[in-house]
């Protein structure tokens, strides 16, 4: 199920609770972003979305085990939230395992085929790999499916950055496969 599914499902005042962890979250308050998601957890304690969410914290902190609990949790209560599949790549990533990444983005898309950090993150990791004819089609698909922001009416700005460096990125690609 997507996170626009799941936030459905739950009142006007827990999806604002939840939308104010994940505001705090993508500008790097991640104290405060944490303090919302512990009480969610007695809120919701079956809600997949704040428990992926949660763990993005932990792989900022580099706190991978940490992570992988709360993306467990998440994937115990949905196998198949893509979300928490594709944070899995990112910590096989992180920790240098592209091969294990590359499986959980495919994964992630399998689940999705509209899920575009998926398709980013595999983009990306083809172009450390140098391989760019891949790095390019799943770039191009990132850029037509884009990321999913569950209210992108009130405060799309979180997500201008990722945007701009990707649009950087596809030009450079562009650029040198010229």
């Amino acid at each position: 199920m997507k996170e626009k599914q799941y936030l459905a499902r739950i009142g006007k005042e827990l999806q604002q609770k939840y939308k104010k962890g994940v505001s705090f979250l993508e500008r790097g308050n991640y104290t405060a972003a944490e303090e919302v998601f512990v009480e969610l957890k007695e809120d919701l304690p079956a809600f997949p979305p704040f428990y992926n969410k949660w763990a993005i914290i932990y792989i900022y902190r580099k706190d991978y085990e940490k992570a992988r609990d709360l993306l467990q949790e998440a994937l115990t209560l949905d196998e198949e939230y893509a979300p928490a599949v594709c944070n899995l790549g990112n910590i096989a990533r992180a920790e240098g395992n592209l091969e294990l990444a590359k499986e959980y983005y495919l994964k992630a898309i399998e689940i999705d085929e509209e899920y575009g950090p998926a398709y980013n993150n595999l983009g990306v990791v083809y172009r450390e790999e140098g391989d760019i004819k891949r790095s390019v089609k799943y770039l191009k698909k990132a850029n037509k499916y884009r990321s999913y922001y569950p209210d992108l009416d009130s405060n799309p700005a979180g997500c201008i950055i990722p945007i701009l460096l990707g649009l950087i990125v596809l030009m450079f690609l562009f650029y040198i496969m010229r």
